[in-house]
């Protein structure tokens, strides 16, 4: 928003995103718990692409409700449900993820 209260931009395909996070160069991963993936947008919130979801990753990612990324060694750590049991527990998943081209 603006000093107005205008919007400026948005992102509107996300459903339920739970947690986001802003890196030092300006870019949104966020954690889109019913789309079960993590994107990346750009700062003016235009996506980049989808850094994991639940059809691509090794890991079955079900539900992302939180995750932390460290610029330094490229890693993003997501805390995330079960792929096996809806009901069970939640599980903790560790990624190597790129964020520039």
């Amino acid at each position: 928003m603006d000093a107005d209260g205008k919007e400026l931009c948005s992102f509107t395909d996300a459903k339920n995103p739970y947690y986001l996070s802003i890196d030092s160069e300006g870019r949104v991963l966020v954690a889109d718990y019913y789309n079960s993936h993590i994107p990346l947008l750009n700062g003016k919130l235009e996506l980049q692409r989808i850094l994991i979801d639940d059809k691509t990753s090794e890991v079955k990612l079900r539900h992302p409700e939180r995750f932390s990324y460290n610029e330094v060694t490229s890693t993003l750590c997501v805390q995330h449900g079960s792929s096996e049991d809806t009901s069970s527990r939640d599980v903790i998943s560790l990624f190597s993820v790129q964020l520039s081209d």
